[in-house]
């Protein structure tokens, strides 16, 4: 059997990660906190050494220069000196001091930078510049020790703290000290010392976790493990094993439930033993209320006693009736196979009579298709005559344009003519020198007469070409008219013919339908003989399976009608059962036996 449990995600789910979880969660938020809180106070802490060191730092180099001189600082030119010492010219004893304890120092003489340790990117110290406004107004003015997270100094961020020199004499404040830190160097310092500390966290986190899941693992997980492989034995049908508590807490209460339910499935299956045996005389007592599979037992074991009693009494009358089926059927196996010989007659003559009908559908189609085809080429012949129609029209209109044109053309001839008589006289005034243009006015003259001519000539061709186009615009209308006779004529006969071909299809069909209905009825038939013969054959085999269900009835013991043997828990069972059996002198083998 499949240990795996599965969600209805289709992961499976362990207690054993859900405790660890729920043991964790907790654990974890305790971890952040304090890890977080640690972080932040010894962030804090680390800032105020630096601070302090810084200070330190500051007051190392005015201690060593008080050392070297007791007299106040002073300045002459651009050095600064204290007392004969020269500062500005003798750094190696203060970059020592500053490269040994990793700060920048800077000594200040009012708000300018007289003495640094720090070098601009050209490797010069940056002397000569002046503090910012506020640290001056505040450790000069006021005199204060003044410290800050975030100094610029030359383009860089220090950690710094400023620190006032005082005139020794007058007590005023001459210049200042600063001792710095690279703030990238404090944050890499800090971060290292956080970072520590978020390893040891999650280190004795992880530490807490094994444990709790160790203490996990011995508490939980090995009784739900013992009690799930119970489980999985009882559901693989083991029932013989036994179950022992050896905690006294919740585990040890399910133990003792979990052999109570061993007990109880151990003794619903040796009840189920002695049924499958054939004793149904056992008494079943339901454990409880709730106890469904001890009910369906007793259930069973009361209604198995009235039923096989019921079926003991049909057996018998099964016997009989089946005797009787046997012999209806024999009777009926003769009726039909009479009745299947006369249905294959009728079919043979429905099958002629369809290939008959089957043939004139074809016909007919065929038909059909032969003037639909004529059809189409009427209806073709029909639209070309349209056209030659309207071809012949247009042919007309252009004859009578041309006409027109001749008529214009008649007309100009008939102008050039007078405007050439009119020129000879002009020539005949003019005398010899209008000689020239006399001859030219009678060649015009005569080009007029034959252009006119030839005008006359095409304008009585072209009526006579109108003439016979208009009688083939009569003749062409009358073919159209006969074509659409025809095309009507046409469509009439091939609707007439689609009609008959339908028909005929029909009747083919229906013939088809009344000989397949013919073919279902032979058939029913012979499936009824064939059936009638098997029925007989059945009811014979039936009466002998009758004698052997009695034979197989006797084998179980049965609770008597009368005297019989009673082992019920009390005398209320007995008296119920005892009440229920004597009752039982009519069976119903419609109710009782056939709905088994």
């Amino acid at each position: 059997m499949n240990k795996q449990k599965k969600n209805k995600s289709g992961r499976r789910t362990s207690v054993k990660w859900l405790i660890i979880a729920i043991a964790s969660v907790p654990l974890l938020v305790a971890c952040v906190l304090i890890t977080t809180f640690s972080a932040w106070i010894l962030k804090d802490g680390l800032k105020n050494e630096v601070v302090t060191g810084l200070e330190s730092s500051a007051s190392g180099v005015l201690l060593s220069l008080d050392y070297v001189s007791t007299d106040s600082f002073r300045l002459v030119g651009e050095d600064l000196y204290k007392g004969d010492y020269n500062v500005t010219e003798n750094m190696d004893a203060i970059d020592y001091f500053a490269s040994s304890n990793d700060v920048e120092i800077t000594i200040f003489y009012g708000d300018t930078r007289r003495a640094t340790t720090i070098k601009n990117e050209n490797g010069q110290r940056i002397v000569g510049t002046v503090a910012d406004s506020e640290v001056a107004s505040i450790v000069l003015d006021q005199g204060q020790e003044y410290n800050t997270e975030d100094v610029i100094v030359n383009n860089k961020h220090y950690y710094g703290y400023y620190m006032p020199v005082k005139d020794l004499s007058t007590g005023n404040v001459v210049g200042m000290i600063f001792a710095g830190k690279s703030q990238e160097e404090v944050t890499s310092y800090i971060s290292v010392r956080i970072n520590a500390l978020v390893i040891l966290s999650v280190v004795i986190y992880i530490l807490c976790m094994i444990v709790a899941t160790l203490v996990t693992q011995k508490r939980f997980l090995v009784p739900i493990g013992k009690l799930s492989k119970v489980a999985q034995r009882l559901a693989g049908g083991d029932i013989n094993q036994q179950v022992e508590r050896d905690t006294n807490d919740e585990f040890g209460d399910l133990t003792d439930d979990f052999a109570m339910m061993i007990a109880n499935i151990g003794n619903q299956a040796r009840i189920a033993e002695k049924v499958a045996d054939g004793d149904l005389t056992v008494a079943c007592k339901p454990a409880g209320e709730a106890d469904v599979m001890g009910k369906a037992l007793k259930k069973m074991l009361h209604d198995n006693n009235r039923n096989l009693s019921v079926i003991r009494d049909a057996a018998a009358r099964m016997a009989s009736g089946a005797n009787e089926v046997a012999s209806a059927s024999n009777s009926l196996a003769q009726g039909t196979t009479e009745q299947a010989s006369a249905i294959e007659e009728i079919t043979a003559s429905i099958e002629e009579i369809a290939n008959g009908a089957k043939i004139n559908a074809d016909d007919a189609n065929k038909a059909n298709d032969l003037v639909q085809n004529t059809k189409d080429e009427a209806i073709r012949g029909n639209e070309q005559m349209k056209q030659m129609i309207s071809a012949m029209q247009d042919i007309n209109e252009s004859s009578e344009n041309i006409s027109k044109i001749m008529k214009v053309i008649d007309d100009i001839a008939f102008q050039t003519n007078i405007l050439a008589l009119n020129a000879s006289v002009e020539a005949a005034r003019a005398g010899v020198h209008g000689k020239g243009f006399a001859v030219v006015a009678d060649e015009v003259r005569n080009l007029a007469s034959k252009s006119a001519e030839a005008a006359k000539d095409s304008a009585e061709m072209i009526e006579d070409s109108i003439k016979r186009v208009e009688v083939g615009s009569k003749l062409a209308v009358e073919t159209a008219a006969a074509l659409e006779e025809i095309l009507s004529s046409v469509e009439n006969i091939a609707s007439i013919v689609s009609n008959i071909a339908e028909a005929s299809v029909n009747q083919a069909s229906s013939v088809g339908q009344v000989n397949a209905g013919i073919t279902q009825i032979a058939d029913v038939v012979q499936t009824n003989s064939a059936t009638s013969e098997q029925c007989a054959a059945a009811s014979a085999e039936l009466s002998s399976l009758a004698g052997q269900l009695q034979h197989a009835v006797g084998k179980y013991k049965l609770l008597a009608k009368r005297g019989r043997k009673v082992d019920f828990d009390d005398m209320t069972e007995a008296e119920e059962e005892s009440d229920y059996v004597d009752n039982e002198s009519i069976i119903s083998l419609e109710s009782d036996f056939g709905k088994y």
